[in-house]
C-alpha cells in the first residue's frame, strides 16, 4: 500500500498510551502519513507539545480550549493559551466548539469560547477542529460571522445528510471515525454515499470510538486503515483512492508537508 492516511483527531497524549506510547507510534507509522493532536485545555498543552517533539514531521499539535473544559475560569484558560498560540508553531486551533449533551449548563460560556477562538483561526489563518455534541445548529450559529472566512473540520460526524448538507453550505469539511463501521451506523453511510469525497477527512479519536473489530477497546492511529477500507466500501472506490483523496483533503487544509514516501 502506497499511499497512507493521516489521522486528522487523536488524543494519543491521554494516561490510555503513557505505557506504550513508542509501540502505539509504531504502528501508527506503518499506516499514516501524519496524526494530528487536538489539546483539550492548558494543563494538557505540555502533553500535545512533548509528543508532537517525540516525532516531529509525524505528530502536529493544535491548540484550543475544549467545550466540556470551559468552566467559570475559561477566560484566564483562554488567555494562556492564546500566549502559547502566539509562541508556538501549531497547525489548527482545536479541539473547540459546542457541547450541550455533557455540559449543557456552560452554553454562555461555551458559545463565548468558541466565537473567541473562532477570531484566533480567523487573525491566525488557522482552521477550526470543531467538536459539536448535540450542538450541531447552536455551533453554526456561532461561527456564521466567520463563515467564508475560517476554514475547518467538524469532527466525528455521525449525523444525517440533512445535517452533513448544513455543514457543506457553511464550507467546512467532516471527520469520518470508526462509527462508521459500526452495524448500528447504515444512517451514516447512506448519507456518506451522498456527501462529495472532496470535503471527507479521515480521523480516529483515540483512545474513543474504535472500529469494527476493535469496537470497545482503546482506539489507536493504526486502526484508521479499518476506517478508510468501510468508507471506500461504502463509496465502493478503491482504497488507495480514498486514502489519496482524504489525505490531499487533510494537507490542504492543514498546511501539512508531503509524507516521506511522497503520497
Amino acid at each position: 500500500m502506497e499511499a497512507r492516511a493521516i489521522d486528522t483527531h487523536a488524543h494519543l497524549f491521554l494516561k490510555e498510551f503513557a505505557a506504550d506510547l513508542e509501540a502505539v507510534t509504531y504502528r501508527a507509522q506503518q499506516v499514516c502519513e501524519a496524526v494530528l493532536l487536538p489539546n483539550l485545555d492548558t494543563s494538557t498543552l505540555p502533553q500535545v507539545a512533548a509528543i508532537v517533539a517525540l516525532a516531529p514531521g509525524f505528530y502536529y499539535g493544535m491548540i484550543g480550549l475544549h467545550p466540556t473544559h470551559v468552566g467559570p475560569d475559561f477566560e484566564a484558560q483562554l488567555a494562556q493559551l492564546e500566549g502559547a498560540l502566539e509562541r508556538g508553531s501549531w497547525v489548527a486551533i482545536g479541539e473547540v466548539g459546542m457541547d450541550l449533551y455533557h455540559t449543557p449548563q456552560t452554553r454562555p460560556w461555551q458559545e463565548e469560547a468558541l466565537a473567541r477562538q473562532a477570531e484566533w483561526a480567523r487573525r491566525y489563518k488557522l482552521p477550526l477542529s470543531i467538536h459539536f455534541r448535540q450542538a450541531l445548529e447552536e455551533t453554526l450559529s456561532v461561527l456564521q460571522p466567520f463563515i467564508g472566512e475560517v476554514e475547518g473540520v467538524f469532527h466525528c460526524f455521525t449525523g444525517s445528510y440533512e445535517e452533513a448538507k448544513q455543514i457543506l453550505d457553511a464550507g467546512f469539511y467532516m471527520g469520518i471515525g470508526g462509527v462508521i463501521t459500526y452495524k448500528s451506523a447504515e444512517p451514516l453511510r447512506e448519507a456518506l454515499r451522498k456527501v462529495p469525497l472532496e470535503r471527507l477527512l479521515l480521523e480516529t479519536d483515540s483512545p474513543y470510538l474504535a472500529p469494527v473489530p476493535h469496537r470497545g477497546k482503546r482506539n489507536e492511529s493504526s486502526y484508521l486503515l479499518y476506517i478508510a477500507r468501510t468508507l471506500a466500501e461504502v463509496r465502493g472506490l478503491p482504497l488507495t483512492r480514498v486514502l489519496e483523496e482524504t489525505s490531499h483533503q487533510a494537507r490542504t487544509l492543514f498546511h501539512l508537508p508531503y509524507g516521506k514516501n511522497g503520497s
